[in-house]
């Protein structure tokens, strides 16, 4: 967009500088003309009076010396003739066959004009010529001609051109350089608007536009951008209080419940056991919505401290775990890739992305088979990856897997609470990492988080605020 700005404003001044500077330059050069031809008319028209007494009186002694004067003065020529075309008097190298031909000089000869100043004038290609009619008692006696050579007007009219060539270039000069730091101010705000627009979009919701750059229809655009992020992060931290909010204020209910629930078993009837049993069952997995909601606002709360994370040692410590709940199923948790992993992560959030994995693989994986947990690294990344023989995902339900409250049609009826996968999103985007589901190898679901390989810099040991880009 700045190149064509830029463009715009070069192009600009050179449609004006054409519009305007060809028209002047045309003009001054016909007027330089028109100066030069009443220059020699009025020069005629001056040796008038003594060619006709020169005409009338035979008195040519007078003409010979105010036309050799005029021709030392001026560096043109002068030539007199009679009514007849024939010459009197004239240059020392007069050329009068010439100069009857001209058109200027036969209208002259026959009387005829064409403006109200009684002369012709033409402009050959190498002099000007004028001849001015001498008229005595009414009567035309003779032509006054004048020729006068064009150096000095071809060099005053290219002094022209060349005047407004170079007023020209200047001001294209000026625009140019001038084009691109003015492009640079109008788009600042612009760039300033896309930068914020995209922190906002990546879950920084504090991004703002600053209001005093560039010309005012963009601060407007900047202060009403500013407004709408304030709303919206209104609108979600109100949102994500309320989750935090009710998620705590029900835990203390759901526990009262269960107490009152169990309380009630010795008094319940022995067909009646069942329901008990179904009723502390729906008890705990409302308390495990509950707990999910709340790890899931405090993902999202905002920029957390990272440091070094051991990932060798978080995957051992939390497959040792699983093994507890897999092994009575007949389900082999497997480890296997870099023995020394590290990773730039927020305290907690590893393992608890690691179970989200693991319950789900356990969940889905039949007996007899493994659920394999491999570490992987390259030059910038760290990647953990959970696969395992289970049913798997289509590709559509793998898009939505990462949705909050989803759940795979394949999912029992009370089991799980669709928020597991979400929070391993969240998570893993509060480390500046990603989710990605797949097809596992002769089926199932192979299930991987990417967390950066290194820890930030010194001024930079916070989690940015979002992914740019969620992968599911």
């Amino acid at each position: 967009m700045r190149r064509h700005l830029v463009a715009a404003l070069v192009a600009l001044p050179v449609v004006v500088v054409t519009l305007l500077g060809l028209p002047l330059a045309l003009q001054l050069s016909d007027e330089a003309r028109r100066e030069l031809v009443h220059t020699r008319v009025t020069e005629a028209r001056g040796l008038l009076p003594t060619v006709v007494r020169a005409l009338t009186e035979g008195e040519q002694s007078g003409l010979r010396r105010q036309i050799a004067e005029y021709q030392d003065r001026t560096g043109g020529r002068a030539h007199v003739f009679d009514a007849e075309g024939r010459p009197v008097v004239g240059a020392l190298h007069p050329l009068p066959a010439e100069l009857t031909r001209q058109s200027v000089v036969r209208a002259a000869l026959e009387g005829r004009f064409t403006d109200s100043s009684d002369r012709q004038f033409s402009e050959p290609a190498e002099e000007l010529v004028v001849a001015v009619p001498a008229v005595h008692r009414g009567m035309l006696v003779g032509v006054v001609v004048v020729c006068s050579a064009l150096d000095d007007l071809e060099l005053k009219q290219w002094t022209i051109w060349a005047a407004v060539a170079v007023t020209g270039a200047l001001a294209l000069a000026a625009s140019g350089f001038l084009a691109e730091p003015l492009a640079r101010w109008i788009l600042r705000p612009v760039r300033c608007l896309e930068v914020a627009a995209r922190r906002f979009a990546d879950g920084d919701h504090t991004a703002r536009v600053p209001v005093r750059l560039g010309p005012p229809d963009l601060r407007v655009l900047a202060e009403t951008f500013n407004h709408l992020a304030e709303q919206v992060q209104h609108q979600v931290t109100v949102q994500k209080s309320f989750v935090s909010d009710a998620s705590h204020q029900l835990r203390s209910p759901l526990v009262a419940l269960r107490l009152r629930l169990e309380n009630l078993e010795p008094h319940i009837a022995r067909d009646g056991s069942g329901s008990l049993e179904q009723a502390l069952g729906e008890v705990d997995r409302m308390a495990a919505i509950l707990n999910a909601l709340l790890l899931l606002a405090r993902a999202e709360s905002g920029a957390q401290a990272t440091e070094r994370i051991d990932v060798r040692a978080v995957v051992e410590e939390r497959v040792a775990s699983w093994r507890l709940v897999s092994e009575p199923r007949g389900i082999a948790v497997t480890v296997e890739g870099e023995e020394e992993l590290v990773a730039s992560a927020v305290a907690g959030t590893v393992d608890q992305i690691l179970d989200v994995f693991l319950d789900n693989a356990v969940r889905a994986a039949p007996a007899g088979t493994a659920v394999r947990v491999r570490l992987v690294e390259d030059a910038a990344m760290v990647a953990v990856q959970c696969a395992d023989s289970g049913p798997g995902m289509t590709a559509a339900e793998r898009a939505r897997a990462c949705d909050r409250f989803w759940r795979g049609a394949n999912a029992a009826t009370g089991e799980g609470s669709g928020l597991g996968l979400a929070i391993a999103a969240s998570l893993a985007r509060v480390n500046d990492g990603d989710i990605l589901l797949q097809e596992a190898p002769g089926g199932g679901l192979h299930a991987e988080v990417r967390l950066p390989a290194r820890p930030p810099s010194q001024d930079e040991h916070h989690a940015p605020a979002a992914l740019k880009e969620s992968v599911r």
